[in-house]
């Protein structure tokens, strides 16, 4: 039995429902984060309230972190940590840095895909 290849819509449907599940009893994380893919499509995560709620959408943020779908799942597979994707230029981040620094401490699982994780 052969597997599709993974598309990039695919990664990035997979990451959001995984940072959804990460984040849906962890403390909020006081702002607004974006993750945004130059393939296309963003990851919105808006913990201004009382909870962390992640979608797909490409809203404003306190702070949006630019990288590639690919270096996003290295980053929460725990392959690749976020000072050494922003040193070697796989990372830009804008706006208020703190923000993105929040997010790490509250993962508690690595990120797989679906047919990984069965």
């Amino acid at each position: 039995m052969t597997q599709k290849p993974l598309t990039h819509a695919d990664l990035v449907a997979a990451l959001t429902d995984f940072l959804a599940r990460e984040l849906s009893d962890a403390q909020p994380i006081g702002a607004r984060l974006k993750f945004a893919y130059p393939e296309g499509g963003a990851i919105y995560i808006d913990g201004s309230g009382d909870t962390n709620s992640v979608t797909a959408d490409d809203m404003p943020a306190d702070c949006t972190v630019t990288l590639t779908a690919a270096v996003h799942a290295a980053m929460l597979r725990f392959e690749l940590s976020q000072s050494d994707a922003f040193r070697k230029g796989k990372m830009r981040v804008h706006g208020e840095l703190a923000v993105a620094l929040r997010l790490a401490p509250l993962l508690s699982h690595p990120f797989r895909l679906p047919e990984e994780a069965a």
